[in-house]
């Protein structure tokens, strides 16, 4: 019996092996579609009683009356390209591209919202922005008229209240009546489009103190969020939903979510080097939701792509377009171009400083991208 407990107290010594998670690498690059999961939420339900009570006052808005109501204007920009120059550039108004306080990250368009590549005849971009641990607004902007107006997102909290987001949105995706948006480390949120509220012009988010309005920090719109995507494989396999993007040439049509992973970045746990996956989940065209079984959206195709610091892809016939970020001017961003069981090529410098999420428009056969850093924010775009 003493030898038992003297060899049970040696044994709790000696270091744990944790069993290698099945979703790492680990020299693998095509993974287990089984592995990656996503929980759908029920929908908010508390967003039916603010929209009966906005739709009362007659404050319900849509995408088209964001845009034509439209307060800021972009202007034709001259960026410190790389080796490869937009068709089009376009540079925020002054005080949004030199604020320190909003950055850009994601970038989508009315080409993802519908493959004629127009949402109520008008083109669109959409872009992200996140306040550091405080809020996330859109931009949306006309092409036409290249004019554009924020929109702050919420989280009903209450039948009567909601309350602002704090989250990166590294990536957003605009599908049908939904926008998709990455929160890093919980999932994707899905916001509803149908449900754009008019509130007033003051400070503070929600509801007001004396109970007899709504605001958002100054912004006219706001945009709720309608249901969750969550990770539920658990805390003991991460995932970074660093950015995403919609796959039309995928049958049925595909949204795809990538890891944004420094270059020799290793985990805190274990020190072994973090994994780089992209992952892509079915779509429903219909519902616009993502396809599942029981609540649970199970991907359609996982991948380990070694690129570090990847930023936004988009992909389309197989092929897939990838941006790489390198830091402040006078570096620049990298293009790799890749299809599956190929080596990518790797096309150095080819995007200015502070390229970001990315873009794919089938219809003008071009992709985009906007850049973050504050004086020299741009939105681009380039031929495919």
């Amino acid at each position: 019996m003493q030898y038992k407990l003297l060899l049970t107290a040696l044994l709790s010594l000696l270091p744990v092996t944790i069993a290698a998670d099945p979703r790492y690498c680990q020299g693998k690059t095509s993974l287990n579609t089984q592995d990656f999961t996503l929980k759908e939420s029920l929908d908010n339900a508390h967003l039916p009683v603010l929209s009966k009570y906005f739709k009362s006052k007659g404050k319900i808005a849509s995408v088209t009356a964001v845009l034509q109501s439209a307060n800021r204007a972009l202007s034709k920009g001259s960026p410190p390209v790389g080796k490869e120059s937009p068709v089009e550039a376009w540079a925020w108004n002054s005080g949004d591209d030199k604020t320190k306080e909003w950055i850009p990250q994601g970038i989508t368009s009315s080409a993802d919202a519908y493959a004629k590549g127009t949402w109520n005849d008008h083109e669109a971009w959409v872009v992200s922005w996140y306040r550091d641990g405080d809020s996330v607004r859109l931009s949306f902007v006309d092409r036409k008229t290249h004019k554009y107006r924020h929109v702050m997102l919420v989280y009903p909290t209450a039948d009567d209240d909601f309350k602002s987001i704090a989250i990166h949105a590294g990536g957003i995706m605009w599908y049908g009546n939904v926008v998709y948006v990455v929160d890093t480390k919980n999932g994707i949120r899905a916001f509803d489009l149908d449900n754009i509220w008019e509130v007033e012009i003051a400070d503070g988010v929600g509801k007001s103190k004396d109970g007899k309005s709504y605001s958002a920090d100054g912004y006219l719109y706001v945009l709720p969020q309608i249901r969750w995507y969550k990770w539920t494989p658990g805390e003991d396999s991460h995932f970074r939903f660093s950015w995403i993007s919609l796959d039309r040439s995928d049958s049925p049509d595909t949204l795809m979510v990538g890891e944004f992973v420094r270059d020799g970045e290793k985990s805190k746990e274990n020190n072994t080097p973090v994994p780089i996956r992209y992952v892509k989940y079915n779509l429903d065209s219909s519902t616009r939701r993502l396809h599942t079984k029981n609540g649970i959206a199970t991907a359609s195709w996982a991948y380990c792509v070694n690129i570090p610091n990847v930023q936004g892809a988009v992909s389309y016939d197989k092929r897939f377009y990838i941006s790489r970020s390198t830091g402040r001017a006078p570096k620049q961003g990298d293009l790799f171009i890749w299809e599956q069981g190929k080596t990518a090529t790797e096309h150095q410098g080819w995007f200015m400083a502070g390229n970001e999420d990315m873009s794919f428009n089938p219809v003008h056969k071009e992709y985009y991208t906007v850049t973050e850093y504050d004086r020299d924010r741009y939105i681009l775009a380039y031929k495919v």
